[in-house]
């Protein structure tokens, strides 16, 4: 969009949408924005002719589907496999100082994660200081918003540097140099993390630390405005720095936050599940690749060294239960879903005493609980 907004401005037209109508690219429905990133080359040849560029050229410029991937179509954004909800380009940001430098829209802005500009130190801005409108591509200069006010004027909202750590990582990931700057370090357990896989962990992470269920969060913690989005983002990233420390003070939190909530089947639900609500159930379903296996084996780390669980209460059963055990055991669902390992598996390390248990009942029902640290000691061989 970027590149056909400068069109724009280079011949004198009132919008964008003259250069569509020109084009003749029938958009009705569907955003332009959308069209430009997403949509099959096909739809671009008449931009390109209209643009007098190569139709190659112009491809470049979008965000061009992979193959091969129908149930979560996934775009390329500077050679990296995300998907499509990750890219924003119908909600424009823009850096003020960037815009004086040379006037044109990166196409880095249009990741939704990108809040910053590490060169110059600054918040991405996505509303307008004057009329407090959010920014458009509907406008026919790249500088200047509709109410007249020119955005290289923006007062700065300058980013302390544990806010830019992020926004590095991005340009990392990307092949983006940044001026003036050394490659940075990045936190040891996410530094291999493809860009997807790193958003997902972080908006997962984000929402968790809003009370956001698993299934909703990524798109709930991405509404709002760019700025409120930044702080979001930067805490999440702070949780995977100083680890596991940040990880188990994030999980304290995550505890003490499930408390306050009340719901009416919590009855039905493991004791782990009470303790850490969707985050508990979001690591294996969220999180369910290989790659976030140190997230998850840190979590068992984190049962073993704060013996928090109390899995064993005395309503379980008529039969009193020694201290020594109330807090070591957990139900052999949970023992599945923090190993990895399916029920055959479990049950054959049963069998041959490499998980202990103990067996209470609750009604009808014959509940296995198998220890903690027997947990802990077959994931780290699994």
């Amino acid at each position: 969009m970027g590149y056909f907004l400068r069109l724009t401005e280079k011949n004198g037209y009132d919008s964008l949408s003259w250069i569509f109508q020109m084009a003749d690219v029938n958009h009705e429905g569907t955003r332009p924005a959308y069209i430009l990133a997403f949509e099959a080359p096909e739809r671009l040849t008449g931009l390109a002719q209209l643009a007098g560029i190569n139709l190659i050229e112009l491809i470049q410029l979008t965000h061009q589907r992979l193959l091969g991937n129908p149930s979560t179509p996934l775009h390329y954004f500077f050679g990296q496999p995300v998907t499509q909800d990750l890219i924003r380009s119908n909600r424009p940001k823009i850096c003020p100082d960037c815009l004086s430098e040379s006037p044109y829209c990166r196409r880095v802005w249009e990741l939704s994660a990108l809040t910053a500009c590490p060169t110059h130190r600054r918040l991405l801005i996505d509303e307008c200081p004057k009329c407090k409108r959010q920014i458009s591509w509907s406008r026919k200069i790249v500088t200047v918003c509709s109410c007249k006010f020119d955005w290289r004027e923006s007062p700065a909202s300058s980013v302390v540097e544990q806010g830019l750590r992020l926004t590095r990582h991005i340009y990392q990931l990307c092949g983006l140099p940044v001026a003036g700057e050394a490659q940075p370090k990045l936190p040891e357990p996410i530094s291999k993390l493809s860009l997807n896989d790193l958003l997902l962990a972080l908006f997962f992470v984000a929402g968790q630390q809003r009370g956001f269920s698993a299934a909703t969060s990524r798109h709930l913690v991405a509404a709002g405005k760019s700025k409120n989005f930044h702080r979001l983002l930067t805490e999440a990233y702070s949780v995977f720095d100083n680890w596991p420390v940040n990880y188990f003070r994030f999980l304290d939190q995550r505890r003490a936050q499930e408390r306050k909530v009340t719901r009416t089947y919590q009855r039905m639900k493991s004791t782990l599940y009470r303790e850490f609500g969707s985050f508990y159930s979001g690591l294996h379903s969220v999180l369910s690749g290989s790659q976030f296996d140190f997230i998850r084996g840190v979590f068992v780390e984190y049962l073993t060294q704060k013996r928090m669980l109390d899995c064993l209460p005395d309503t379980m059963s008529n039969n009193p239960i020694e201290d020594s055990l109330k807090s070591r055991y957990v139900l052999k669902s949970d023992a599945r879903r923090l190993t990895g390992a399916d029920y055959a598996w479990i049950n054959h390390c049963i069998r041959i005493g490499r998980l202990r248990t103990i067996v209470r009942s609750k009604g009808k029902k014959r509940l296995i609980f198998i220890k903690v640290e027997d947990v802990a000691k077959l994931r780290s061989e699994y």
